[in-house]
């Protein structure tokens, strides 16, 4: 339709409607009808039309009140306006017809004559006037007025959409007859205008209509010219341009077949471009073209900067509509029914309830709400009308929907002030309760709504705590039970239904947590706390801590309510403890602000204490406090009214003297202009008034205070002037009303005694006294000024998510009594549900950010009634249900304790199937539900299985409490083994684990089997079972290098065995067979504990088990040897306990077993046994690997000992075969062993050997008859293979030469005859066989050993015989002794000589004289002794030696060691060229000497005894026949021996004293007691003779 055509249907319009009028106009109004006749033919000939002309028909014909045509006005203009022919903008110009003959008809009272009105307004004046008429018209001027609002030409301003929204709602609550119809299309219509404003904000109705009908081209150009620049975009690709700097390109064809340009195409027309347009940088090809492109620019940037307006129009129109709500709210005049009000608050609800509302970022949006709307629903909040409370409690939550950002300040003003007194007063009824619950309900709903009020409240210093109240408001509903008291009047199923409320809304609560959990991913294994960053610069390693500020403040908030806590209690205490945590300053201004921050945290009892003490910083504190109040413009009541509303004044006389001087003080300070001519005057006046409040409500007065009382005591108060009777009686009434100050205890008391006495109506007014009192507050609060910093709101980001946590832990516990009161509450059953899942969210929550669960898992047992089979009803089954599925999930922050109370759940879910099994019906149990229980064996298979999944620590508490339960199960009457079985399959299931905490999880596991394994023979039984099961299975995991699982696991098996009865050891053993035989492929570390039970079984004294023992290390010797290499030591040990048995072909199996070791040993070093040796040809050593060496330290010296034990073995089979066994090994072995692992096989293996000979020989068994063929075997044989193999490995030995002389001499020492002459014999052999391989060091060591030995052997004991008692036990084990040395002392002299006829020439000059000295001091010896005569005779007159018949003497020791002297310096001339003559004249002088005493034997002096005479004859007769011998033996052959030369120097002297001793060597002296025969005296004596003639002979010769 064109424009013509429009102006045409427009002028058809008017005239039909206008000739329709003619047609009906009152008789009243002839006039009109010529009027209507000029108006028509205006119309008709009019070329532009315009309704600002026409509108005074319209308004002339509403003004005529009737009914016929007031509807055909409105429906013509209803047409008009649809069709788009009104613009709102023309000028109404109705006014210029105005005549008097139409006087009546122009005045109208909606008509301001003094302003110019658009068309707009005159129609809503119009239809304004209607709405006192019929139904029928309102509705059809209501559509009128939504056609203007919706149709876009009208342009209705944020003026005309306020007043039509006024008169819509005017409609909507007029007093008269109407309908339903009414009310119902005037609501409706408001929603439309309603949604029609706040869509077009968003630009979605009209702008780019009415921007197109004003565009001259036909397309839009703002899809043109985008076009154009994808097509640009195309071409630089195309071209491969990436800059400005083109070149031709001939040789490219576009779309139409066009060479490119110099700049490429040209953007409008698409041919050649060889022009470029810089200010819009696009290739053009002729200025044509580029006026073209610049009217497309310029005609889009007029369609966005006309829609921009647009937008900013209706955003201008939606935020008038929204205020004038809000406005309509604030004025009293116009809303005096509560349907007007209820129709306000339902259009702001729609408004705030639209989808994706856009507006709650607009910052004058913001400020309406939170300057007037918040107020007014402060207010509506409060109401008594159901209706209105409840749209604004909607409104609020709307509000915290959406722009809970902007209104930081209010929410927690709303909530603090409204929601919680509502549901803590006693005067509120119950559905004003039931609204708030829901409205509370439906907040806390949003899933991060709890967490956000917690961070921005609860954790800021400059908010009170909000959802600690809320939480303690709930607990004080449900668990304290606060509607039964009396003074609420509430009904049992009324306080039911608000229970369930509060518990929906903690579920909520918990519920929305789980979502932020979930939401920003914080898995279990995060470290749940305050969240860090490190920071890491290339040059240097420093970490950043960042810790986030909300976690600051929580913490700083916590610290502040401690302290506030302290000094409730002790006000100076609380003061100091804010001070040592830096929380304030010790400053009076600033503790003075903090007093005021922090009134209600702080209390004002303990406030009013602080500023009323008498040091001189509360004074100054007072003082701060005082100034830091606003007095200006208040009455002195309303100031002290307000002062003393800040604290409680405290009771003492001075106390209260300082707070009122120092009120007084600033009151005239600031008000100096006001009624009182002085500060004391004001002071006096105070005091007035304080006595006033005292008198008026203190009951104990009985006679009140009257006016004119109150009038006489303040005469010439002010100074001598007196007050205004009128501002005394406003005095009197206001504090007769209401008193000054009422301490906070008194003021509740009198509060819930009122709550108690008073009926319904009087309830409402105390609750409307309330209400006074929460709007005064609230408004002032609202009117506060916040800092910026206060007034942000944050919302939940990761950083913040790990609040969660200490949100839990302030709202945990009273959640958790409040879910588990209402489950157990059996009148609350639609809650239980919810109740069961707020727990299950509860304790996942907890589990997940390591809160202890120890406090909550054990009411929660109880809570399934378990212990009461009887009572389990569908509800406990769905939370036992719960608790099972949820345990897997929350299994890591169970701890302990809380582990203990689902295993004993678990527990006592098996002990009911056991009855149920056992009994059909079971008294107790409710046989119904039962069967439900017993299916859940799901669920808590489940949770042993997933038991893997736990963390280290959490598996370590679970297997804690399975032991703790298997103890309960297993110690009570009728033992269960149910958590022993659960506690394996556990062990099973997480063999997986790194090793490190799998040992941990199986000490726990094995302290509890040792523990409990020996309870009962069935649960050893089963213990040992179910551990050979699990070792079996454990056998087949890989065990690491370092570590010995195995060994842990076979661990407990030793334990049982330890302490159970035969059967118990028996079935260990054939589980142990049983392992041996099947399993012995995946043996390790068990090897260990297998020989460890092998010992123990072999030290049993039953035969059975220790045969059982034997054969399992029969088969392990004869099978397995090849996986023994890293427990042969275990080995040994066994073979050691095998040796012991007293079972003869046990210890020879032991030494088979052990010879069989030491040859898999060498096969395994790779050391072949040399069975061939030739002395002369010493193999060289094979062994170079210092692990093979290690392994022979290690393991061959425990193997030998185990031969070097046997070989002390008293039974002759066990020792000869041991000792044989031994040296043969070091035999075939010996070559590779190095010198220093023969210094630990002698010192560990050949030493105790003959440690245990002397042992024995000690213990004298040698002396028993039974006795000597182990003595002969052993010592003979042991003396004999050691030399062997000393001779054989001599070079490695050689070492160890000290140490076999110091076992020889240990021997030899010994106290047995029989041994020393073995030991010395043996060191004869020795010497004598390896002597030629000594080196000069090591013959020093044998001339050492000679010396000490013929030193130690020395008979030094017989100097004390003669003093000793006959009957001494001392005496006669010195005696033998004595006798061992004495013959000890012979065998060394012996052996010595012929050692030294062999290796004379090994000795050097001062070897030799070391044993000469030696055998010197060994002479020396005996000759003082054989010259103590009396100390002889008295040992033998004693007794001591039984048997013979002459003085016990050292006459062979003095002759052979004499003669080791004598040979000694034979070799000494021989080998070094040194003689001494004088060695050898000395014997013969003595021989002499002794013959001539013999024949001068009757000159000897006279003795008393007889018998004593006649001993030192025939010891002197003794003494000449030893010399002779000696002569015989060693001197005279010696000087035979003397070359001529040394002869030759000894001639004088030898000769003579030769013959001289010629003149004895015949006699023959023989005692009677002598045994000599005389052929053996006969042949010394020509043995004698012939060396002497011969000697003398030689001399003579050499003379």
């Amino acid at each position: 339709m064109n424009r013509q055509q429009m102006l045409q249907k427009y002028k058809e319009i008017l005239l039909d409607y206008m000739d329709k009028v003619r047609k009906n106009i009152p008789k009243q109004y002839p006039s009109f009808k010529d009027f209507l006749n000029k108006m028509i033919d205006l119309v008709k000939y009019e070329s532009l039309p315009k309704l600002g002309k026409h509108m005074v028909v319209f308004r002339l014909t509403f003004n005529m009140r009737q009914t016929k045509l007031t509807q055909l006005a409105l429906s013509v203009l209803f047409k008009l306006v649809s069709n788009g022919f009104i613009d709102g903008r023309i000028e109404d110009t109705s006014q210029e017809f105005y005549t008097d003959e139409f006087a009546e008809l122009f005045n109208d009272s909606n008509y301001y004559k003094a302003k110019k009105k658009t068309i707009i307004d005159a129609l809503i004046n119009s239809v304004t006037s209607c709405l006192l008429e019929k139904d029928e018209i309102i509705i059809q001027g209501l559509k009128l007025l939504v056609a203007l609002v919706l149709n876009p030409f009208c342009y209705v301003t944020s003026q005309n959409l306020t007043r039509i929204i006024k008169t819509i709602i005017f409609s909507y609550t007029r007093t008269g007859t109407r309908t339903q119809i009414v009310d119902r299309n005037a609501k409706s219509m408001l929603y439309q205008i309603i949604n029609y404003t706040f869509q077009a904000v968003e630009g979605e109705v009209f702008t780019i209509q009415r921007n197109k009908r004003k565009m001259s081209i036909k397309e839009d150009s703002v899809q043109k010219l985008t076009q154009l620049v994808m097509l640009q975009l195309v071409d630089m690709v195309c071209l491969n341009k990436t800059s400005l700097d083109f070149s031709p390109q001939s040789n490219t064809l576009n779309e139409i077949q066009q060479p490119a340009g110099y700049f490429g195409y040209c953007l409008m027309c698409r041919k050649s471009a060889n022009l470029y347009c810089k200010d819009h940088r696009v290739p053009i090809c002729s200025f044509f073209c580029k006026r073209r492109h610049q009217e497309y620019v310029e005609q889009a940037q007029s369609t966005y900067s006309g829609t921009l307006k647009q937008y900013e129009e209706n955003l201008d129109c939606a935020l008038q509509l929204y205020d004038s709500l809000c406005n309509l709210l604030m004025n009293k005049t116009t809303l005096q029914q509560a349907k007007n009000q209820q129709i306000i608050l339902e259009c702001l609800l729609y408004i705030l309830e639209t989808p994706d509302f856009v507006l709650s970022k607009n910052d004058k949006f913001i400020k309406i709400t939170k300057e007037r709307l918040c107020n007014q629903l402060l207010k509506y909040c409060l109401e008594t009308e159901k209706t209105l409370y409840q749209y604004s409690f909607r409104i609020f939550q709307q509000l915290v929907c959406i722009m809970r950002k902007s209104i930081k300040h209010e929410m927690a003003i709303f909530i603090n002030q409204i929601y919680l007194n509502i549901l803590l007063s006693a005067n509120s009824n119950v559905l004003h309760k039931q609204t708030a619950l829901e409205s509370l309900c439906s907040i806390l709903e949003r899933p991060k709504i709890g967490l956000e009020f917690y961070i921005n409240y609860d954790c800021h210093t400059k908010h009170e705590y909000l959802m600690s109240k809320v939480i303690h408001t709930f607990y004080e509903i449900i668990v304290v039970s606060i509607y039964q008291k009396a003074e609420y009047q509430i009904q049992n199923q009324q306080e039911t239904l608000l229970k369930s409320l509060a518990i929906k809304a903690i579920y909520y609560i918990l519920e929305g947590l789980n979502k932020v959990f979930d939401k920003f991913i914080i898995t279990p294994s995060e470290e749940i706390g305050t969240p860090l960053m490190e920071d890491q610069n290339v040059n240097d390693n420093t970490t950043v801590m960042y810790v986030n500020p909300i976690e600051i403040q929580r913490q700083l908030k916590q610290e502040i309510m401690k302290g506030c806590q302290i000094f409730k209690k002790n006000p100076d205490k609380g003061i100091k403890y804010l001070l040592d945590a830096q929380i304030i300053r010790n400053d009076a201004k600033e503790i003075a602000k903090f007093f005021r921050e922090n009134q209600q945290q702080l209390g004002k009892d303990a406030i009013g204490a602080y500023l009323g003490g008498h040091q001189q910083s509360n004074i100054r504190v007072l003082s701060e406090f005082t100034d830091q109040l606003k007095f200006k413009d208040l009455t002195v009541e309303q100031a002290l009214r307000y002062f003393l509303d800040q604290f409680t004044l405290p009771g003492e006389a001075m106390q209260v003297d300082r707070v009122v001087q120092k009120f007084s003080d600033r009151y005239y300070k600031e008000n100096p202009n006001s009624a009182f001519k002085s500060s004391g005057s004001i002071y006096t006046y105070c005091y007035l008034l304080v006595m006033l409040q005292t008198d008026l409500h203190n009951p104990s007065v009985a006679e009140k205070m009257k006016l004119i009382d109150f009038q006489k005591l303040a005469r010439s108060i002010n100074d001598g002037d007196d007050l205004p009777q009128e501002y005394l009686t406003q005095t009197y009434n206001s504090i007769l009303k209401q008193p000054l100050a009422v301490r906070e205890k008194e003021k509740n008391r009198v509060f819930i005694k009122e709550s108690l006495t008073q009926n319904i109506r009087k309830k409402q007014d105390l609750f409307q006294r309330e209400k006074e009192a929460l709007l005064k507050e609230g408004s002032e609060l609202i009117k506060t000024k916040q800092d910026l910093h206060e007034t942000i709101y944050q919302n939940i980001n990761q950083d913040m998510a790990y609040l969660i946590k200490p949100f839990l832990e302030c709202i945990g516990k009273p959640s958790f009594e409040m879910f588990l009161f209402v489950f157990n509450n059996d009148q609350m059953e639609s809650s239980s549900n919810q109740c069961i899942q707020g727990l299950v969210l509860f304790i996942k929550l907890c589990s997940f950010f390591s809160i202890p669960l120890q406090d909550y898992m054990n009411p929660l047992l109880k809570a399934t009634r378990l212990n009461y089979s009887s009572q389990i009803s569908y509800k406990h089954i769905n939370l036992i249900k719960q608790i099972l599925q949820t345990v897997p999930q929350i299994g890591n922050g169970l701890r302990e304790i809380g582990w203990i109370s689902i295993v004993t759940m678990i527990s006592r879910l098996d002990e009911m199937r056991m009855i149920k099994q056992s009994k059909d019906s079971v008294d107790g149990l409710n046989n119904v539900i039962l069967p439900e229980l017993l299916l859940e064996s799901d669920l808590i298979d489940k949770i042993f299985v997933q038991s893997k999944q736990l963390d280290d620590e959490a598996i370590q508490e679970f297997i804690n409490a399975l032991c703790y339960m298997s103890k309960q199960e297993i110690y009570q009457t009728h033992p269960r083994v149910f958590s022993l079985q659960k506690l394996v399959e556990v062990c099973d299931y997480n063999m997986k684990r790194v090793s490190f905490v799998w040992t941990k999880m199986w000490n726990i596991v094995k302290d509890h089997i040792n523990e409990v394994a020996v309870k009962e023979k069935r649960v050893a039984m089963f213990t040992v079972d179910s551990l050979k099961q699990l070792s079996i299975k454990f056998l087949q995991k890989d065990e690491l290098y370092d570590f010995q699982f195995q060994r842990d696991v076979l661990k407990p098996f030793e334990t049982i065995f330890l302490q159970s009865n035969l059967d118990v050891k028996e079935f260990i053993l054939s589980c142990i067979n049983h392992i041996v035989l099947n399993h012995k492929h995946n043996i390790r570390s068990g090897w260990r504990m297998v020989f460890g039970l092998i010992t123990l079984g072999l030290k049993e004294e039953n035969d059975k088990i220790s045969k059982m023992a034997f054969q399992i290390l029969f088969q392990i010797m004869q099978h397995n040897l090849d996986r023994l290499q890293d427990v042969f030591i275990d080995l040994i040990q066994t073979l050691k306990v095998l040796a012991g048995k007293a079972q003869e072909d046990m210890a020879l199996a032991s030494i088979d077993f052990t010879i069989l070791c030491l040859g898999y040993l060498s096969q395994q070093a790779q050391i072949t046994p040399k069975l061939n040796w030739n002395e002369f040809d010493e193999p060289e050593p094979t062994v170079r690997n210092a692990s093979t060496a290690a392994q022979l330290e290690k393991i061959w010296i425990p193997l030998l000992g185990v031969l070097s034990e046997l070989s002390g073995d008293k039974r002759n089979n066990v020792q000869a075969k041991s000792m044989e066994a031994l040296f043969e090994s070091l035999q075939q072995f010996g070559y590779a062993f190095s010198a220093e692992f023969w210094k630990m096989v002698f010192s560990t293996v050949l030493r105790p050997i003959f440690d245990e000979i002397q042992f024995t020989f000690q213990q004298n068994y040698a002396a028993e008859s039974n006795n000597n063929d182990w003595f002969k075997n052993s010592c003979k044989k042991g003396f004999s293979l050691i030399i062997k193999l000393m001779k054989r490995y001599f070079q490695k030995l050689r070492g160890l030469l000290p140490e076999f002389l110091k076992l020889f001499e240990n021997c030899i020492q010994n106290q047995n005859v029989k041994l020393a002459k073995y030991s010395i014999h043996s060191v004869k052999s020795m010497t004598l066989k390896i002597g030629l391989m000594f080196s000069e060091e090591e013959w020093e060591q044998i001339i050492q050993f000679i010396d000490r030995m013929i030193r130690l052997t020395m008979p030094t004991k017989l100097s004390s015989f003669a003093n000793q008692s006959l009957s001494s036990s001392r005496m006669r084990n010195m005696i033998e002794d004595c006798f061992t040395q004495f013959t000890s002392q012979l065998l060394m002299i012996q052996i010595s000589m012929e050692i030294l006829q062999h290796f004379n020439q090994k000795l050097n000059l001062q070897q030799l004289q070391t044993i000469e000295n030696t055998f010197l001091y060994s002479y020396q010896f005996a000759v003082q002794f054989n010259s103590q005569i009396e100390q002889r005779y008295l040992i033998w007159k004693q007794g001591i030696i039984q048997d013979v018949n002459y003085l016990p003497g050292l006459l062979k020791q003095e002759r052979d060691a004499y003669g080791c002297m004598i040979i000694i310096q034979k070799y000494k001339l021989k080998n070094h060229n040194i003689f001494h003559i004088d060695s050898l004249i000395a014997p013969i002088n003595k021989f002499i000497q002794k013959h001539e005493m013999i024949k001068a034997s009757t000159t000897l002096p006279e003795e008393q005894d007889l018998q004593m005479q006649k001993l030192r004859q025939l010891e002197i007769e003794r003494e000449a026949q030893y010399y002779k011998q000696l002569l015989n033996t060693y001197i005279l052959p010696t000087l035979c021996e003397l070359d001529d030369e040394h002869l030759k120097q000894y001639n004088k002297s030898l000769f003579q004293i030769l013959l001289k001793s010629m003149n004895y060597s015949n006699d023959s002296i023989t005692c009677k007691e002598c045994v000599q025969c005389q052929k053996c005296l006969q042949q010394e004596k020509s043995n004698l003779d012939q060396q002497l003639l011969s000697l003398v002979q030689k001399l003579y010769h050499l003379k």
